[in-house]
């Protein structure tokens, strides 16, 4: 348990054990200090009540240290005592400082670099990943759960520093007053544990059940304000405003639970602390060793550094029941930490030059029913092609398997004879611009989602604006408030649906892939708009291989080559004028739209 516990926190401080080893030794250093400090005040308080004792603490100093005779001798011993007590206890608090300054630095330094490396783990992941994950989920798990692990380490940190303080002081006291410090001992230590124990089982229950409340709240609201438009069109807003009310309504039960539970061992280990350093003075006081007034300095030591403890002692409880109520979250981030992220293949595909070919291939999502079944397509370069069916057909997950977002369970994608299975997918991505029916608008201006993914000071702007000409979106650009670096609102939200397919579309051009793949990339335009796009796209005939997915049978009447997909198979292909005339599934959806 202990050690499981150990490995998952080593697993979050990676990289900084040396950091923070040092730290502690500054924090070991200051206790020190602090118990020296103290202890001097027994010389002090037993020559203030017998001043020729001073005589007698001064010639043990300067036999045990004889080259300080020269400074501090004389008249000025005492003084000259009081103030390196004094200059003890400010280097203490400066080294304390100092130490506090390094944790909060190490903690907050640690959680910017678990942010940014579990968010670069999520954009190592497949697509597929992301497909059964939810937005709010990941974002919770990276965000929220690493702030709760963060404030975790500091609370062991914090508890660490204490604890080391406790044991030095203790140690003090030990010399000085054994019976004293082991009635503290033999009484609280064991009662000390005994409440942690029966409260620390409820807090991890607790805290479990509040992450698991807090990923719901996430994921829900994530959803709604992405879909506001259709929450709002079918007057959603109070259905799930009360899913999110009981949602965060249980979360501050959970909380109101956990903060009980933090908070409940600190006043009844307080008292119990309380009543055991009342019977150690009055151990202390009747100490058979001590005589009259012997006992006063030891009482006053004693004193001292129960009132340095018991603080120290009381917040440990609130802080060791915090890293309890904590404790999921950073078992959630270490294993974000630790998970491997598939390795990508090492084969870089080169240019595309010969032919992109789905061999044979069946695809089905997990245990469900098979989407398709024994598809075989060749692509050739700087020719256009047409894929067409009915809907849930498989279109879409064609242009998956193309991309390489998904690998088929049977047969191959081939690129100039080259698997998919055995190639770093993204030097495959690099040569494709895919315009899907669902665009996606970046945040930000105009010029950075054509731009996508190219720094500013490397935009070609002139590129950037013949792209807008060939795909038809510089006409309604030129007529926004700042043209190309107007704001488009969360989404594309300021623009209109087509204006944001012209838009995507713009963006594809720019990259200049020598692949396009259009995935009902009109169907948000209205008649004039989806004209002008297809000339630009028939334009590009002859100048890249452009693959084009539609319902719309004019988007493809022009293509060189036509395959028509009918649930999940291959059942026709050829050029439009023969599969028209063919009496199959292109007939019948010829005779059912308009081909002017």
């Amino acid at each position: 348990m202990i050690r499981s516990k150990l490995k998952t926190f080593s697993i979050l401080i990676r990289g900084r054990w040396r950091t923070l080893f040092f730290l502690y030794l500054v924090l070991l250093v200051s206790a020190g200090l602090e118990s020296f400090g103290i202890a001097a005040f027994y010389p002090i308080i037993d020559a203030l009540q017998d001043t020729s004792k001073l005589a007698h603490y001064e010639e043990r100093l300067f036999t045990l240290f004889p080259g300080l005779e020269p400074v501090l001798g004389g008249a000025s011993f005492a003084t000259c005592i009081l103030l390196m007590v004094g200059a003890l206890f400010i280097i203490k608090n400066s080294m304390l400082v100092l130490a506090t300054y390094g944790n909060n630095r190490v903690v907050t330094n640690l959680t910017c670099s678990w942010i940014n490396q579990i968010f670069r783990n999520y954009l190592k992941r497949p697509y597929s990943f992301f497909v059964e994950h939810q937005a709010g989920d990941l974002i919770q798990r990276q965000l929220v759960q690493t702030r709760s692990a963060s404030a975790a380490l500091g609370q062991l940190l914090l508890l660490l520093g204490g604890l080391t303080n406790v044991v030095v002081l203790s140690g003090l006291l030990l010399i000085m007053t054994p019976s004293g410090i082991l009635v503290l001992v033999l009484v609280m230590v064991p009662l000390y544990f005994v409440t942690m124990a029966l409260s620390r089982h409820r807090l991890v229950g607790t805290g479990t059940n509040i992450v698991e409340m807090e990923k719901r709240g996430f994921s829900l609201a994530t959803e709604v304000l992405s879909g506001i438009r259709q929450v709002k069109i079918f007057g959603a807003e109070e259905h799930y405003a009360g899913r999110l009310q009981a949602i965060w309504r249980k979360f501050g039960r959970l909380m109101i639970a956990r903060n009980l539970y933090v908070a409940l061992p600190r006043p009844a280990l307080e008292t119990v602390v309380v009543l055991c350093s009342l019977l150690a003075i009055y151990i202390v006081m009747g100490d058979v060793g001590l005589k009259g007034a012997q006992w006063m300095p030891v009482l006053a030591v004693f004193g001292l550094a129960l009132a340095r403890m018991l603080p120290v002692i009381s917040g440990a409880s609130a802080q060791f029941m915090n890293i309890a109520s904590m404790w999921h979250s950073v078992e959630v981030v270490a294993a974000l930490l630790e998970t491997e992220t598939p390795p990508a293949a090492d084969k870089v595909l080169p240019s595309f030059q010969q032919s992109l070919i789905l061999e044979h291939v069946n695809f089905q999502y997990k245990e469900r029913e098979p989407v398709l079944t024994d598809i075989s397509m060749e692509f050739q370069p700087e020719r256009s092609y047409g894929i067409v069916g009915a809907s849930g057909s498989g279109k879409s997950t064609l242009v998956d398997l193309l991309t390489g977002f998904y690998s088929p369970q049977r047969g191959r994608v081939l690129v100039d004879g080259v698997d998919l299975r055995g190639v770093d997918v993204r030097s495959w991505l690099s040569q494709l611009g895919v315009i899907s029916q669902d665009t996606f608008i970046f945040s930000g201006t105009v010029e950075d989602n054509i731009c996508f993914g190219v720094d500013a000071e490397q935009r070609d702007l002139e590129r950037m604006r013949e792209a807008g000409r060939v795909s038809y979106a510089d006409e309604f650009i030129q007529q926004l408030p700042e043209g190309y670096r107007t704001l488009v609102g969360e989404r594309g939200i300021k623009l209109s649906g087509g204006q944001r397919q012209r838009l995507a579309i713009a963006r594809a051009i720019y990259l200049d892939p020598p692949i396009l793949i259009l995935d009902e990339a009109t169907s948000s335009l209205d008649n004039l708009s989806e004209q002008k796009v297809q000339e630009a796209i028939e334009s590009l005939h002859g100048k890249r291989t452009i693959i084009a997915i539609a319902h719309n049978l004019a988007t493809v009447t022009r293509a060189d080559h036509i395959y028509v997909i009918e649930k999940g198979r291959l059942t026709e292909q050829g050029r439009h004028e023969e599969l028209r005339v063919g009496g199959g599934l292109y007939s019948r959806l010829c005779a059912g739209q308009t081909l002017e």
